[in-house]
Formats: structure tokens, sequence, C-alpha cells
């Protein structure tokens, strides 16, 4: 109960900065000018995003079955996907603001650039917050603290997982939307 009241409110909280972004978009005529596009590392950190929810569905799947190879070895690869992904997302970051007008699209003199930075950050924040419950997780998974009966942290991290990146996959179709 406890992890889908927080799912929700972060929901809340996402959609609210969504409505209030497309708000101001559409008393804004000048809206996206000189902006860069959306780079295609983009699409791969997307995918790194994905592979993350799959590789803990992964993990889940195993520690139910006592298959605790495959429930560590999962565990250690959404970690290193967490942090790949947060790496894209940085060199996404540094390739929108070093390509064309820097000066024009950068989040303190463009309300559509700091639509896109304000939202990756928000994100963001929330991978770094999955990755430290994932580290225990997987900590404690190594140690051997979690068998077939005993593995709700781990449904409760896979849970999470899903959510961002079904929370990342509905931001990145809005970023390009924006574009």
């Amino acid at each position: 109960m406890g992890m889908n009241l927080f799912l929700l409110s972060l929901a809340v909280l996402f959609s609210a900065t969504i409505i209030a972004i497309v708000i101001v978009r559409s008393q804004n005529p000048a809206w996206g000018e000189n902006a860069p596009k959306i780079p295609d590392l983009a699409w791969l950190s997307t995918a790194v995003m994905v592979l993350v929810s799959v590789v803990s569905q992964v993990g889940w799947m195993a520690v139910r079955r006592d298959r605790m190879r495959i429930f560590s070895g999962s565990m250690m690869l959404v970690l290193l996907l967490g942090f790949l992904f947060l790496y894209l997302q940085e060199q996404v970051w540094t390739q929108m603001l070093n390509s064309g007008e820097a000066q024009s699209f950068s989040a303190s003199t463009s309300l559509h650039g700091w639509s896109i930075y304000a939202l990756g950050l928000l994100h963001a924040l929330h991978i770094a917050g999955g990755l430290i419950f994932q580290g225990y997780v997987t900590i404690h998974g190594m140690l051997g603290g979690y068998w077939s009966l005993h593995c709700e942290q781990v449904r409760l991290v896979n849970q999470y997982w899903h959510f961002l990146d079904a929370i990342w996959i509905g931001l990145f179709a809005f970023l390009l939307w924006l574009a």
C-alpha cells in the first residue's frame, strides 16, 4: 500500500509539471525558437531505461524461483544500467547545450530549455533514489537476504523501476512533442 501511494504521488507530481508546461507553452508564441533537436542519444537512453525494467523483472522472477545466481546477476545489471541511463542523460543535456545557440537555450534563458531540463532533472533524481534502493536490495540479496518466500523488497524495487520506465516513456514522448 505504501509503495502504491508513493507512486501515485509521483504520478501526480509529473502530471502537474507536464500540465503546467503545456499551459505555459500555449501562452508563449515564441516557444522553441532556436532550440536544438533532441539528440539521437536520447533514444539509446530510452532503450537503456526499458532494459532496466526488463532486467529487474528477470531478477524478480528468478528470486521467486530461488535462482539466486540469476537474481544476483540481474540486480547488479540493473544497477549498472541505471547508472548508464544517468550518464547518457547527462550526455544528452550536454549535447543540447553545446548545439546551436547555447545562450538562447538554457534553463535560465528559455522556458523551453527550462522545461526540458526540469523534467529531465526531476526524473534523474528519482532514478538516483531508485539506485539507492536498488543498491540496498542488491547487497542484501548477495548476502543471502532474499529467497522465494522472503522477497517483498525485490518486488517493490521492481515495481518502482517499471513505474519509472513508464514515466520516462511518457516524458520522452512529451519532450519530443515539445521540440
